[in-house]
């Protein structure tokens, strides 16, 4: 009986020092010198230049910073995460079906600094007014509340040149480690939910056969 009540202390030790961690810890995006081009001198060039210093840094105690990340191409390459980004289109008509703004909100970021300038261009005028009109309600929600002496940023829509993209970017984003974890539970909660219900439906068309 002893045993199983150290072993129940151990593990109730345990979980509060978790449970302090995560409700006291923070994590933020740390982005400088990000550039992303094709465009330049008023003409779009063959190849992009892609330049940036992106780290993850985690805090605990929201001032003690513990550990930080550089997020490279090694690091994509050994967490094997790979997007094509091709079709545009496809992910663009993706974008419109998820609330993205509310899951923008529910983050409850912290923007300590932004300096944004991009110029963006497509071949279907249609999508180049929604990425320019997305872009800029995305950072005008994400910055609600803070003190606009931070925040700069531009978006300027391009018409005549094509697929054009010139992107320059400072920025440090934080967020608190609760919320994180909360806004991935509500996401694979719905994913989830999505996937029964899809499920259901097969189940339902087959059943007239």
């Amino acid at each position: 009986m002893n045993i199983v009540l150290l072993f129940f202390c151990i593990f109730f030790l345990i979980v509060i020092i978790l449970a302090i961690i995560i409700l006291t810890s923070s994590i933020k995006l740390n982005i400088s010198e990000c550039n992303i081009s094709n465009f330049e001198n008023g003409k779009r060039e063959n190849k992009t230049k892609r330049n940036a210093k992106i780290y993850l840094e985690i805090y605990l105690f929201f001032k003690i910073k513990v550990a930080k990340i550089k997020l490279d191409k090694k690091f994509f390459d050994k967490i094997n995460i790979k997007k094509d980004y091709k079709n545009i289109s496809k992910d663009i008509k993706i974008l419109k079906s998820v609330k993205i703004f509310k899951v923008i909100k529910k983050f409850k970021l912290k923007v300590e600094k932004i300096d944004l300038h991009a110029e963006i261009g497509t071949e279907d005028a249609v999508i180049t007014a929604f990425l320019v009109t997305f872009i800029s309600s995305a950072i005008g929600i994400i910055c609600h509340g803070i003190n606009y002496e931070n925040v700069h940023f531009n978006i300027v829509p391009l018409y005549q040149f094509g697929n054009i993209v010139n992107f320059k970017l400072n920025c440090i984003i934080g967020a608190k480690t609760v919320h994180i974890i909360y806004v991935i539970y509500i996401l694979l909660k719905k994913g989830r939910i999505d996937n029964e219900r899809a499920s259901n439906r097969r189940s339902y068309d087959y059943s007239y056969e």
